[in-house]
């Protein structure tokens, strides 16, 4: 897998290309929609680091709280191995704003500003007026994944990252192997496929806004492909997929192409 050819297919000049070789970093504009609740880009850039310190850098030591200022608090979950816990989730904390998030979940209901699902929106219904904060908070904690509750038709996370998945030409003729496992997920899974979860607390639009997420990655044709799913937020949007492919440069570092595919309903 050359990178000149990945960027040309991925609509990119050689122009474009040369620059991203020189060090900058490259907006290539937006994906062809996979529906018309998706918002799209394209990245290139070139990094100072050496390939095989790809894997560990993506999967293990997620950096988000310190180059985005949104992120208020990270954990990982399952951080050694096995299916994790709810004490994976001790973290999670409706803060700052807590009036206005504790307001909200008293007053939830099916495509209001949160993410639930009927039998979610439920519980927290029956959840006193004079629940405490650490009460609501306790109740998300236990919230499931589920498709989220929007008035006549409920919204599922997992089929719409599935399509996305099923229009992205590029990973299918690139990568199959990987492009079937995450696909496919959990099966099919390659003997040197690695994967790493965990929570993310941003502050979007002055509220927490809580995400899980989901990282995949494997070596691949002498370069290294990965992908990170947002597979449930609290509120804000339904779902990110984000898929990505790491090369060596001619210089020693690495070049690296990332696509995000983003599904909202604003």
């Amino acid at each position: 897998m050359k990178y000149d050819e990945l960027l040309s297919e991925a609509g990119y000049s050689q122009r474009a290309i040369d620059e991203v070789r020189q060090g900058k970093l490259y907006y290539g504009g937006s994906l062809d929609a996979a529906s018309d609740k998706e918002l799209s880009v394209k990245l290139a850039f070139h990094v100072d680091a050496k390939l095989e310190n790809v894997a560990g850098l993506f999967m293990r030591y997620p950096k988000k709280k310190e180059f985005d200022d949104a992120v208020i608090a990270l954990g990982m979950i399952a951080e050694d191995g096995g299916d994790g816990s709810l004490e994976d989730f001790a973290g999670v904390k409706l803060d700052p704003n807590s009036d206005v998030m504790d307001k909200l979940y008293h007053d939830a209901k099916a495509g209001s500003d949160l993410n639930l699902s009927t039998e979610e929106i439920n519980k927290f219904k029956q959840l006193d007026k004079k629940a405490s904060h650490e009460q609501i908070e306790q109740c998300l904690r236990q919230a499931g994944i589920s498709s989220y509750a929007r008035g006549k038709k409920d919204f599922s996370v997992g089929q719409e990252l599935k399509h996305q998945l099923e229009v992205a030409p590029i990973l299918k003729k690139k990568a199959p192997v990987f492009w079937k496992y995450v696909l496919d997920y959990p099966d099919s899974k390659p003997d040197v496929s690695i994967e790493s979860f965990f929570w993310v607390n941003s502050l979007i639009d002055d509220k927490p806004t809580i995400a899980l997420v989901h990282r995949l990655g494997m070596p691949h044709d002498q370069g290294y492909v990965y992908m990170e799913r947002h597979f449930y937020l609290s509120r804000s949007h339904n779902c990110l997929q984000g898929i990505g492919a790491a090369l060596p440069a001619e210089d020693g570092g690495t070049a690296v192409f990332y696509a995000t595919r983003t599904s909202t309903d604003q």
